[in-house]
């Protein structure tokens, strides 16, 4: 039997355009593939690490997840060996080293380009040889996207007791699938070992329950009687070699939650899913170099042939986020808590135009990471010229709010500042984000003054680049609205380490690649990479040892070095550059506009 109707549906919902004004999609290549026992130590796995070198660099993953590599030891061997033989690309999720056998599930991904948020297994067998599934939380940086991962390698054999075997584990699976909160984006990829999609393991997890929200969707809408059936010879994964009975057998899969097929913010690429190198032409017990292979090379076929006896499973994922802003606007000051010089309903904040034209910032929003959001809205326009200040406040009343003549009232409510921990985020009229800040404790805590950015060039999202106001205005708050923010006392500790600096890169705004210079005292280990406006690492541009003085001096004395960034790759927008040396840090804002 096969099975259709319901997963046409989705299919036919994912073809529709799901990305909104605003918005950008990241294509991203996902791949799942059994590696045959490979520990890396061997003189066989060694042999057959140029094998696993070319399929790699044909499939070209961001996501690879691996099955049958032996514990700890193969984990790392495949990650040195194979993935960073030639150059570091890619980083491996934490290693869930599993008891009960051998053969383990990992995860690798390409360097910088998401963050791992949790890593664990999922209970579904107690016996010696089996395979718990594993899952993976993982978050795409560039969208900010979430999309949980789980790892499987069901019991192989066919037998009743083997069916029996992968059909418990399928549905103790299904059940924490089904705990997950509806409409969640997840994957269950792997090496199923299933012969039939009758098979009471596989129907476990893709049939219709009371619960849902845990079921699962073949992308391709190929769910049938797969063993030893040339209607499906070009799905067929395993074997790849005629000794071990060649491809007759769909074990290898990719399955997708109703969500990734729904056309949401994470999506299956629609006509993306391979079984690579199976050209389809080679159904039953037929070795995947036999012949001309018309899809691959022939050298290609044959690495795939000799690496493993699986074929990768190959899809592409669309992560969907908010297109990066143009815009350099800055928030430069924020007066957060004025209830110490009695005008409790006198709180503000201020923005800097750092770019070289005007921004009308009519139909711009400001929110918090919950339910504070405000439009701006306006009768015409609210223009914040180059070098030029606007000030926002809850409070438009001079006499109550300690003297203050905003640009923009907002309404209490809608959006307001809490005292202690709170976001301001800005968005442009598009959905970009153009700025934020997530000021906590370790951010200044005045009462009765703002709190004002030493630098609008400098990174605002780091505490320790503000300071509190000392200039009086008004009716004796404490703070420069809509001004430079001269005037300000600097903090206890000094704000930029004297022995490095971090100078403004050049040029900025920059297209593709810029020169970041900074300034050393004396040698030591220094490092300098790129975050997101979230904080999260997007580029490692240098780690080590600072080079020798140009003229050989090895003892103190300032030493002016540079990092090129090219960020071809990149999207445009705001992003963070850090220096870390001697233990401390400092941050300076790039702009990249293409």
């Amino acid at each position: 039997m096969v099975f259709r109707c319901k997963v046409f549906l989705f299919l036919f919902l994912a073809s529709v355009p799901s990305v909104a004004p605003g918005q950008v999609p990241y294509n991203q290549t996902m791949v799942s593939y059994n590696l045959l026992n490979y520990r890396g130590t061997s003189a066989a796995d060694n042999g057959r690490e140029d094998d696993f070198r070319l399929v790699i660099a044909e499939t070209d993953p961001d996501l690879l997840l691996v099955q049958e590599v032996e514990n700890s030891t193969g984990y790392s061997h495949f990650l040195d060996d194979v993935l960073n033989y030639d150059e570091e690309k890619y980083e491996g999720a934490t290693f869930t080293d599993q008891s009960n056998t051998d053969h383990d599930i990992a995860l690798y991904f390409k360097s910088g380009a998401y963050e791992v948020i949790s890593t664990g297994a999922v209970n579904t067998t107690s016996s010696w040889g089996h395979r718990d599934a594993v899952e993976f939380v993982v978050r795409h940086l560039a969208s900010g996207q979430e999309l949980r991962l789980y790892g499987v390698h069901l019991k192989a054999g066919n037998s009743n007791s083997d069916a029996a075997d992968r059909q418990s584990e399928a549905s103790k699976l299904r059940a924490y699938l089904n705990d997950l909160d509806a409409g969640s984006h997840f994957l269950v990829l792997g090496d199923f070992n299933v012969y039939d999609g009758d098979e009471a393991g596989f129907q476990r997890l893709v049939e219709s329950q009371d619960d849902n929200d845990g079921r699962l969707y073949d992308p391709i809408d190929e769910i049938g009687a797969w063993h030893n059936n040339s209607s499906f010879a070009a799905i067929h994964t395993q074997a790849t070699r005629a000794s071990y009975g060649g491809m007759d057998d769909r074990f290898d899969f990719i399955l997708a939650s109703e969500a990734v097929l729904n056309g949401t913010s994470v999506n299956y690429v629609e006509g993306s899913y391979t079984a690579f190198g199976n050209d389809g032409t080679r159904c039953c017990n037929e070795a995947i170099n036999s012949g001309t292979n018309g899809v691959v090379s022939a050298e290609v076929a044959n690495a795939l042939h000799d690496a493993s006896d699986h074929l990768p499973v190959v899809m592409e994922i669309e992560f969907v986020g908010a297109e990066p802003s143009e815009h350099t606007i800055v928030i430069n000051e924020i007066m957060k808590d004025p209830s110490a010089v009695s005008d409790a309903s006198g709180e503000w904040f201020e923005l800097h135009n750092g770019g070289e034209s005007s921004v009308d910032l009519c139909g711009w929003t400001v929110k918090d990471n919950g339910s504070d959001e405000m439009t701006i809205t306006c009768d015409s326009a609210l223009m914040i010229d180059a070098g030029g200040y606007v000030v926002f406040a809850s409070n438009g009343d001079s006499t109550s709010n300690g003297g203050l003549s905003p640009d923009y009232v907002y309404t209490y409510g809608d959006f307001q500042l809490a005292n202690a921990d709170d976001e301001i985020i800005l968005l442009d009229a598009t959905g970009g984000e153009v700025d934020r800040v997530e000021y906590n404790a370790a951010f200044p805590d005045p009462t009765g003054a703002s709190m004002a950015l030493v630098d609008p060039s400098l990174d605002n999202s780091e505490g320790t680049n503000w300071t509190v106001s000392t200039l009086v205005y008004g009716a004796g708050d404490k703070g420069t609205p809509g001004q430079s923010n001269s005037g300000i006392a600097v903090r206890g500790e000094t704000l930029i380490p004297t022995q490095f600096q971090l100078h403004q890169n050049y040029p900025n705004p920059f297209n593709a690649v810029t020169v970041i210079p900074f300034t050393i005292e004396r040698s030591g280990t220094v490092t300098i990479a790129v975050y997101d406006l979230h904080g999260r690492k997007v580029a490692q541009l240098m780690t080590g040892d600072t080079p020798a003085h140009p003229g050989g001096q090895s003892g103190g004395g300032v030493r002016e070095h540079s990092v090129t960034w090219d960020a071809s790759a990149f999207p445009t927008g705001l992003h963070i550059c850090r220096l870390e040396a001697a233990g401390k840090s400092v941050t300076r804002k790039l702009l990249l506009l293409k």
